[in-house]
């Protein structure tokens, strides 16, 4: 098994954080604004102050209970603007 040198895995290693940066930076941003509803969408989590990273943890009770809030906040938002589903 030929082993790599440690410049080559520093180099992939930067290549892949690059590449993780700019998907997260560059490419989900430009997606967010070429869909209407994924624009609304995170634009009523800015407006309401939501921490989406938050409902990662499923297995608290508190993320039903900010999982109903996030729904209604989402609903009300879209009903006041006349957005339909």
């Amino acid at each position: 098994m030929k082993t790599n040198s440690l410049l080559k895995r520093w180099g992939k290693l930067f290549i892949f954080l690059g590449l993780a940066l700019f998907f997260v930076y560059g490419l989900l941003p430009v997606i967010t604004k070429s869909s209407p509803l994924l624009e609304q969408m995170a634009l009523s989590i800015e407006e309401n102050d939501i921490d989406p990273s938050r409902y990662y943890y499923t297995d608290v009770s508190q993320v039903k209970e900010g999982e109903l809030y996030l729904r209604d906040a989402l609903e009300l938002d879209s009903s006041a603007k006349g957005v339909r589903e």
